[in-house]
């Protein structure tokens, strides 16, 4: 997986608990242990969706615009997680040379994106169960999300 929507997820909880001082990329960069050139490509998508405001300059900065409750975790997944891009670097089979008489590498390729695409299907459905509030919840109270499954599927 990529570490796009964790990104996305640890920001946006950084900007609402700092909320409503502005988050310089830089500082965000620092929380995360990550390069804030990393952080500034993930912040303009989330910016392009309407997640969060940013300013530039010096008194510039991020700032949350909508409440973690009205942030879908499954929408947020979609958005940084493309569905190809979640499994396509496990596929193999299909390159030059390989014999046309040899099934397994020939057709390898569309029977694990089937299987990969049925599975990534799943686990977005599953995400888009959940809100920023709920994920936010189980960071206090451990345990918070498995506890709403459970009262869900009742």
């Amino acid at each position: 997986m990529k570490l796009d929507f964790s990104v996305a997820v640890h920001s946006l909880f950084y900007l609402e608990e700092n909320s409503p001082r502005k988050i310089a990329s830089r500082e965000l960069a620092g929380c995360l242990d990550l390069n804030a050139v990393v952080i500034r490509n993930i912040l303009s998508v989330l910016h392009k969706k309407g997640y969060i405001e940013g300013t530039v300059g010096k008194n510039g900065g991020y700032q949350l615009k909508r409440k973690l409750a009205d942030i879908n975790v499954g929408e947020l997944y979609d958005v940084t997680i493309p569905p190809t891009i979640s499994y396509a670097r496990f596929i193999t089979g299909k390159s030059e040379g390989i014999k046309k008489d040899d099934h397994i590498s020939n057709n390898m390729s569309e029977t694990l994106t089937d299987l990969f695409t049925l599975a990534d299907d799943q686990y977005r459905a599953f995400y888009h169960r959940f809100t920023l509030a709920d994920l936010k919840q189980d960071l206090y109270h451990h345990g918070y999300v498995k506890q709403l499954i459970k009262n869900n599927d009742k």
